[in-house]
């Protein structure tokens, strides 16, 4: 499902996953980009015209999702070295990642961050809440939100101008879109930390789950693991049953919550900008030139 068109861009549900495309914009945009006060603002930069971009396809219905922390979620507390091979931000960073919600605001979007839960969370509730009558389309660059997609939904990588739906997963990763958790939590995840069953990689991890069908049904068949011709069938039994706990840990924090409480309403994902005055004001405190101004004019002015 490509949104090609405005029609077909406002007849859906747009998802936002804002840290994708402030980091992008962090690492590839140089850094000469100054606010007045001194700070490097290149995420902002970059990011403020990711969000121009989006406007100017007249969506309908748009949430963002910001991360609140890297360290705080509640999958945290299940297993601590979740994510721990990440580097926390910087003093410039942490001052970027500000002033990114700030311009989303500023901007009309509506957005979200939560300090016990991720992005990824408060989109599949997003999706489980608004998504039953039209089709939700997830901005982002992350697999891991793959398990979300039903019939008609996709993932936009709105970059790369690439798009995933429920077949492209199965043919990337050899799993349906609702095993992607139980797959990850088998195979393990590097982005995450998420180590998995020792000795399984992806293909045995597909391999099981197309035979067993979810993390469950390989547990409860643990014996005849040796009669479905994987290779390595021995070792693979022996890990599982030997990381039994930890592969339904890691299955606890590759799920992603769709029951997050969320006070929300399908009415407040329209876009709305503050004034003009206060956007130009952000822009003066950025130090942004004359063409990102003179878009972020034409859209309070189209929003009159």
């Amino acid at each position: 499902m490509k949104p090609t068109t405005t029609s077909a861009f406002t007849s859906a549900l747009y998802l936002v996953d804002a840290s994708i495309y402030i980091f992008r914009s962090y690492f590839s945009i140089p850094d000469s980009f100054v606010a007045g006060n001194g700070e490097s603002v290149n995420a902002v930069y970059g990011y403020t015209q990711f969000l121009l971009d989006l406007i100017e396809r007249q969506p309908e219905y748009i949430s963002v999702a910001f991360d609140e922390s890297l360290n705080t979620c509640y999958r945290n507390e299940i297993y601590p070295a979740y994510k721990a091979n990440r580097d926390l931000p910087d003093k410039n960073l942490e001052f970027q990642l500000a002033r990114c919600q700030e311009v989303t605001e500023l901007l009309g979007f509506h957005c979200l961050s939560l300090y016990n839960y991720e992005a990824d969370d408060i989109i599949g509730t997003m999706m489980r809440r608004f998504s039953d009558n039209r089709p939700a389309v997830i901005i982002t660059r992350d697999k891991d939100l793959g398990q979300l997609l039903g019939v008609g939904d996709t993932l936009w990588d709105f970059a790369a101008d690439q798009y995933s739906d429920r077949a492209a997963i199965k043919e990337k990763f050899g799993v349906e879109a609702e095993q992607m958790a139980d797959y990850l939590a088998l195979a393990g995840d590097s982005v995450d930390n998420i180590p998995g069953a020792p000795g399984i990689g992806a293909k045995t991890a597909a391999a099981l789950l197309s035979h067993f069908d979810t993390l469950d049904g390989i547990y409860d068949s643990l014996d005849q693991i040796q009669s479905i011709g994987i290779r390595g069938a021995a070792r693979v039994q022996k890990s599982l049953q030997d990381n039994r706990d930890r592969v339904r840990m890691f299955q606890q924090i590759t799920q992603i919550n769709c029951d997050v409480p969320l006070d929300v309403s399908l009415s407040e994902l329209t876009i709305t900008p503050r004034s003009t005055d206060e956007l130009l004001s952000f822009c003066d405190a950025m130090a942004f030139g004359t063409g990102i101004r003179s878009r972020i004019e034409k859209h309070c002015r189209d929003s009159v």
